[in-house]
């Protein structure tokens, strides 16, 4: 949204209250200059009562205005993360003084953000209540920490005739992981003896081969179908497959730039998490030992998203 001239001047004054016409404020008191005018040419006592009894309330909307807003604060705030291109979600937490009553009052970012204007704003009534949460977003561009600027409350109840408004810093911060980027395949892997695949071991979740059956094997396992063909008893064999340790590694796409890089490794540490797969990454600044979990995947991806920015960016 644009800045008009007061709220260039005054935006930094956190918490602090203004209060200023509204275009049908300003139509009004020039009624009011006009009716007292004609008041005075013709000397009408109806037409000054009329223009005392309007500038009553003028004044009476003055003051309503101003406390409807005052003692609104934004008590908490908090992020949560996305990826690049989609709405960072910021959470806030509004409060107001016991025993009053707060009406529509609008809750929106006060400045732009990139090449498009942010006109997002949320309207609350704070009347049975004394608290309750917004949810107001923000368009991300790249990767990294997204740092909103102030919160500005505002309001024009009871008759429209005045604007008040106050801005509120935040000091929540979304973090912005690199969008994920499909390869065509898993980079190349590496396990304890730098090399990559899959074992077999003895379980019961695929077909693996047919054996001759020998003492001490279970009936359960015998193909009764080979034995009818007359090809001998034979037992069936099962096996389950596990995975040696998988790396993901920042120099196994030579040919990509830095962000591709980061947007395949955060691809692939998605997918490799829902699959509960056991995987590493390699950076070139450090690297994360072959694990699996929630706790592992946030990890990786803060990494991904501050990735030659710094943490304090």
């Amino acid at each position: 949204m644009k800045l008009s001239l007061f709220d260039r001047l005054t935006q930094q004054r956190q918490g602090k209250i203004y209060i200023f016409p509204t275009k049908a404020g300003w139509g009004f008191m020039l009624l009011l200059f006009l009716l007292l005018i004609l008041s005075i040419n013709f000397e009408n006592n109806l037409a000054f009562a009329l223009t005392f009894l309007l500038a009553g309330v003028l004044v009476v909307a003055i003051l309503h205005t101003y406390s409807n807003l005052l003692g609104v604060t934004i008590e908490r705030a908090s992020a949560q993360p996305c990826f690049v291109g989609e709405q960072a979600g910021f959470t806030l937490m509004i409060s107001a003084a016991k025993q009053r009553e707060h009406q529509q009052i609008q809750v929106g970012w006060v400045e732009r953000f990139g090449m498009s204007a942010i006109d997002q704003t949320m309207a609350i009534d704070l009347i049975e209540t004394t608290q309750t949460t917004v949810e107001l977003s923000l368009p991300t561009r790249r990767r990294g920490w997204c740092i909103p600027a102030k919160v500005k409350l505002q309001t024009v109840f009871p008759l429209g005739l005045f604007r008040s408004w106050s801005y509120h810093a935040i000091s929540a911060k979304a973090l912005v992981y690199p969008s994920p980027v499909s390869s065509q395949s898993l980079p190349a892997t590496s396990g304890a003896g730098g090399q990559g695949g899959l074992t077999e071991q003895v379980g019961s979740d695929d077909f693996s081969e047919l054996k001759r059956f020998q003492a001490g094997m279970s009936p359960q396992h015998i193909a009764w179908k080979v034995y009818a063909r007359g090809q001998g008893l034979h037992a069936k064999r099962f096996a389950s497959r596990q995975d040696l340790d998988i790396w993901l590694d920042y120099d196994a796409w030579p040919e990509a730039d830095q962000e591709l890089r980061l947007s395949r490794i955060c691809y692939w540490v998605l997918k490799l998490h829902r699959e509960d797969r056991c995987y590493g990454v390699r950076l070139p600044n450090k690297e994360w030992p072959p694990s699996r979990g929630d706790h592992h995947r946030q990890q990786v991806l803060q990494a991904l998203a501050l990735f030659g920015l710094g943490d304090s960016q």
